[in-house]
């Protein structure tokens, strides 16, 4: 996938009703697995436009973004001068050993070659007492149906992985959430939002995203 590409329109995906709904439910997992406190160093791994990267700063850690795609990180780098953005490959993270507090990859290994290297590399510039946190599509899901029949080309080339593949990348603890698709009505998503916590509970395989932190 050329990131480059879309880099430009990433944004309005969460200005649409569905983007809006899978957002707030996948930043609040995140953040509650991430437990992100003022003046840690966080590093976001495929930033991106800087989404999560841009709460980070706003919470007052200290933020640099990694990304291949150029166009998203100067597109980033718009959005706050209080973010480090670095051109870089997940596979040869430009830090030494135990560098951060936290590191969060949110929509990463879906697209990469080699994910376990990537997990590997990102534990290294991990403090001891760090957290590790990744957001993944869950490939057992209806979100993950729905858009492999409707050929959306963002994820044409992904690979979107199941809770079981992710415990063998050594995932200790997870979650999931978002369990609405985007041809649903604005009112079953706001029911869905509302029972969201029922629904993972419920059916926590199925949830279009997983929340996962990895073992050190």
């Amino acid at each position: 996938m050329n990131f480059d590409k879309i880099a430009d329109r990433y944004d309005l995906w969460y200005r649409t009703e569905f983007g809006r709904y899978a957002d707030k439910l996948e930043r609040k997992l995140i953040l509650k697995f991430a437990g992100p406190k003022k003046g840690e160093k966080v590093l976001d791994v495929g930033c991106g436009t800087g989404i999560y990267a841009l709460t980070f700063t706003k919470m007052g850690l200290e933020v640099t973004c990694l990304d291949m795609s150029k166009r998203m990180l100067d597109i980033a780098k718009k959005k706050s001068k209080d973010m480090d953005v670095i051109l870089g490959n997940v596979r040869e993270i430009p830090f030494k050993d135990n560098t951060f507090d936290l590191i969060v990859g949110v929509t990463l290994i879906e697209f990469l070659d080699e994910p376990e290297k990537a997990v590997k590399e990102m534990r290294r510039v991990l403090k001891q007492n760090g957290r590790l946190i990744l957001g993944v599509l869950n490939k057992f899901s209806l979100f993950a149906l729905y858009e492999r029949i409707g050929g959306n080309e963002t994820y044409a080339d992904a690979r979107f992985y199941s809770i079981f593949e992710l415990k063998k990348f050594g995932a200790k603890r997870w979650d999931s959430t978002m369990f609405g698709v985007k041809a649903m009505p604005r009112f079953l998503l706001n029911f869905l939002e509302g029972s969201d916590r029922i629904l993972s509970r419920i059916f926590k395989p199925f949830g279009g995203f997983l929340v996962v932190e990895m073992e050190r």
